[in-house]
Order: structure tokens, then C-alpha cells, then sequence
């Protein structure tokens, strides 16, 4: 394990390697320059291929969103653990063949942050630290994963969950509501049509017929591969919705106004599903997906990939909610 001191004194980070079914992964831990820490965050990683500091390489975008949000946590007095999603330019290696396949999988996305959840509480108890309060905090597609492994009794204690852009419905569902994004309204509802089409040989386990391939609305699912395909669908199957509801723990429902991947309405339905459930929400109406201030004029994949640092709010936000709970410190 190395040590390195990054910008301000406010935080030491620690490099490491998550080991797990095969895979060696980037990973890291964020620590309190001075002091105890008041928790212990695992940060789970979303969709796509991102590293372990939220940049994704293979699409060159930087947004950096995971490294900032475990700076800022730690200069706040937490400790965070995160991680790379495997893929091309994150820096994983597959080091065993059959077992890293096994793992490429939906299912696999818990065995992995399960994995890092106990590496983060022995890296904590090797660096000399007591137990501490542990968060859960999946940001979009991670916030699935993260009500998932809250659920599973061997995770406790669990003190809370922070669902960071999380969806209310199925991947693809998802990305049948981005349609509009590049389809003109006159088109909209025939793309619809033609993607509900395509959609329903995946989640049969069909390959896509030749003639919806060419499809506008059906480049993206296509383009992902049978692999592809297959997570999609197995990750559609999770209910967001349901796997909130099921989380015993205290949860913070964390939105953007400006988030054109994962709109602020799911943030409405996931609180609506925690029912008498103690949750809070944060919503911050400026902010995009990756939680970066909107200019005027950018739209699309440049508002998804916007650099710059990510708006100190969110950390500010999770740090009250972490303080105000009965075993927070």
C-alpha cells in the first residue's frame, strides 16, 4: 500500500488493489489527514467503464467525479474506499480466466462491491482504526448495486445509503427515455416503437433481427454486443424501486436538476418507494449527472463528460446527513 499526499493537507490517500474472483482492480482509500475518521464510505462505481477516480478513458472523458467526491469527503472527516468498474483503460487485470469471466455479469457487480466492502473494513482495521459507521454509496447504476448488497444480511452493521443519481426503473427503461435526446419529436414515437421492438428479443435472450439493427434507436443496444446485451438485461431485471424499499437502513436520495441520463423524476420515485422508510433527500437543481454545474447551451454527451471539480454541495450535503445519524459521530 502506498501513501501520497494530495493537493491541500486535508486528506491522505492510500492506492491499493481490490483482489477479487479473479481480477485485480484499482482502488483507494481517502483517509482524514488528522483524526479519527467519522465513517467509512464505500463508493460504488456506475455504468460504463469508468477508473478509479470516475474518469473514462475509453471515451476520453475526465470527469473525475469519484476522486473529487472522496477528496471532499475526507477533508469533511470521512473515510472512502473506491474503486475502478472493470473494463478497457481502467487499469483491472484479469489474472484468472474461467473466474473473471464468471463475474462479468450483473450478479457480478455485487460479488465485487461486496468484495470491496470488506476490503475497505480490513484496510481500515490494518491502518490501526476502530469500527466505524459504514455508508453505502452508489452513484447511478451503482445505486442498484448499492440497495442490493444493503439488503444482504451479511453486510451489517450498515448505518445508511446514499443513492447519488440513482434510476427508479430498468437500464433499459432508461434508455428508452434518452430517446428523445437525439430522435426529432415527429420520430419519436416510431424510434419508440422500433426500440420496445428490439428490446424485447433481449430480454428473451434473442439476437436482435437484421432488420431492427439499423434502427436509430437501436445503435446503442446493438453496438454493446451480445455480452452487452445479456448484462442489460439481467440488470434490468433488478427493480430499483423495490431493492430501495428493501434497505433497513436510513437512506439519502442524492439528485441533479440537470442530470439528462438519470432525470430528477426517478429521485421522486425512489423516495416514494421508501414509504415510511427513514429518507431524506438532497436536490440541487444547477447539477448534472456527474454533479457538475450546467453552462447554458451543453446538452448531451458533453454535459455528461463535463471536467472541472464537482460541486462541493453533494459532499456538504452526505457530510450533515452522515452527522445526523444516531451512529454517526
Amino acid at each position: 500500500m502506498t501513501s501520497t499526499e494530495i493537493g491541500p493537507a486535508a486528506h491522505r490517500q492510500h492506492l491499493l488493489t481490490l483482489r477479487v474472483s479473479g481480477w485485480e482492480i484499482p482502488a483507494a482509500l481517502t483517509l482524514p489527514a488528522g483524526g479519527n475518521p467519522t465513517s467509512a464510505i464505500l463508493l460504488i462505481p456506475g455504468s460504463l467503464f469508468s477508473d478509479v477516480n470516475g474518469d473514462y478513458p475509453a471515451w476520453n472523458m475526465r470527469t473525475h467525479v469519484y476522486a473529487h467526491l472522496a477528496r471532499q469527503l475526507s477533508a469533511r472527516g470521512h473515510a472512502v474506499y473506491r474503486y475502478a468498474k472493470m473494463g478497457p483503460g481502467t487499469g483491472s487485470v484479469a489474472v484468472g480466466q474461467a473466474e473473471s469471466e464468471r463475474v462479468k455479469s450483473w450478479p457480478g457487480r455485487v460479488v465485487i462491491a461486496r468484495a470491496a466492502l470488506a476490503a475497505m473494513r480490513a484496510a481500515l482495521s490494518n491502518s490501526g482504526e476502530a469500527p466505524l459507521p459504514t455508508i453505502l454509496a452508489g452513484h447511478s447504476e451503482g445505486a442498484v448495486v448499492a440497495s442490493l448488497l444493503a439488503a444482504e444480511a451479511g453486510v451489517a452493521p450498515l448505518t445508511g445509503v446514499v443513492l447519488l443519481s440513482g434510476p427508479s426503473i430498468g437500464i433499459l427503461s432508461i434508455m428508452r427515455e434518452q430517446i428523445g435526446s437525439f430522435v426529432p419529436v415527429a420520430g419519436l414515437a416510431e424510434a419508440e416503437a422500433d426500440f420496445d421492438a428490439g428490446v424485447a428479443f433481449v430480454r428473451r435472450g434473442e439476437v436482435i433481427p437484421p432488420e431492427l439493427e439499423t434502427r436509430p434507436s437501436l445503435r446503442g443496444l446493438v453496438g454493446v454486443g451480445r455480452m452487452g446485451q445479456t448484462y442489460l438485461a439481467a440488470c434490468d431485471a433488478s427493480d430499483p424501486c423495490a431493492a430501495a424499499a428493501k434497505i433497513a437502513a436510513p437512506v439519502l436520495i442524492v439528485h441533479g436538476g440537470q442530470d439528462g441520463s438519470v432525470p430528477a423524476h426517478h429521485a421522486e420515485r425512489l423516495r416514494a418507494a421508501r414509504g415510511g422508510r427513514p429518507t431524506e433527500s438532497l436536490f440541487l437543481p444547477e447539477l448534472t449527472h456527474m454533479y457538475k454545474v450546467l453552462p447554458e447551451g451543453v446538452s448531451g454527451m458533453e454535459a455528461f463528460g463535463l471536467e472541472g471539480e464537482t460541486d462541493a454541495r453533494v459532499t456538504d450535503g452526505i457530510d450533515a446527513w452522515i452527522r445526523r445519524l444516531p451512529a454517526g459521530r
